[in-house]
């Protein structure tokens, strides 16, 4: 069972929510994960750093009070505290953290990536497409799951964090920024989820040459053809059923199908 509690902090001008794990976990590692204004580093401004280590996920959601250089400052301090613990820090889609902290905090630390298995597919699709993720951390774990942990508000999409941000800014209300930190906190829980659980399990079925032997090529649902797993993507859509409400269908679809290196 979960905790969670949130704070404003009128004088530090930051929304903190804490989210209380199993007392058991100790996960010497940092899950790492922001929200952002916009995906182009360039244009957009973090609001919002989220953490999970050791026995405690934590969202800290910058607010109209706060400056953007001491809220940069706080993230900096608390990325180099958890380095200097020795604690690697992880991240889905990690060449997107590695480059805010680059570009944003002057931070050129390693992150190390949680969807390794997909990671060739999946990088050349955001890269194509203008992706953030893909697959979403919301199709590989239902969003119902968190339920369970105490979150009463259903979650929003990545791309609503920044017109919440300026619901904040004209309003100066708190809670568009709640919903930005809940969905930050459900991003930890489900990568972390995805770190220790599908990881392990991946890694050991790459190591063993007899599965990855025999699984090593899959059709394409588009194609028809053999294609190497490594170049395929599964692609989720809804499909509505007959009696009007949604299933979704997922499909293997190949580089070539995709046209990834074209355009």
């Amino acid at each position: 069972m979960v905790f969670i509690k949130s704070q404003f902090y009128k004088e530090k001008g930051v929304l903190v929510t804490n989210l209380k794990l199993n007392p058991e976990l100790n996960f010497q590692g940092v899950i790492l994960d922001f929200e952002t204004t916009s995906y182009d580093t360039a244009e957009g401004k973090i609001i919002c750093v989220g953490v999970l280590s050791e026995r405690e996920a934590v969202s800290i959601v910058r607010t109209s009070k706060a400056k953007e250089e001491y809220f940069h400052n706080l993230i900096r301090d608390l990325i180099k505290s958890y380095l200097k613990k020795g604690y690697k820090l992880y991240a889905y889609n990690s060449p997107f953290e590695e480059k805010w902290l680059k570009e944003h905090l002057g931070l050129k630390v390693k992150v190390e990536e949680i969807m390794k298995p997909a990671k060739e597919i999946t990088y050349l699709l955001r890269d194509k497409f203008g992706k953030h993720k893909y697959p979403k951390l919301r199709e590989l774990i239902h969003p119902r799951l968190f339920s369970y942990f105490g979150f009463e508000k259903w979650d929003i999409d990545s791309q609503e964090v920044g017109k919440l941000w300026e619901q904040h800014l004209e309003t100066n209300d708190i809670n568009p920024l709640e919903w930005i930190a809940q969905h930050n906190l459900l991003d930890l829980l489900t990568e972390f989820e995805l770190l220790t659980i599908w990881n392990p399990f991946m890694e050991k079925f790459l190591n063993n040459p007899s599965l990855v032997e025999e699984k090593s090529t899959l059709k394409c649902s588009k194609c028809n053809k053999e294609k190497p797993i490594e170049e395929l993507a599964v692609v989720t859509y809804p499909e509505r059923k007959p009696e009007g409400n949604f299933r979704f269908v997922e499909k293997l679809i190949c580089k070539d199908c995709l046209d990834i290196k074209k355009g």
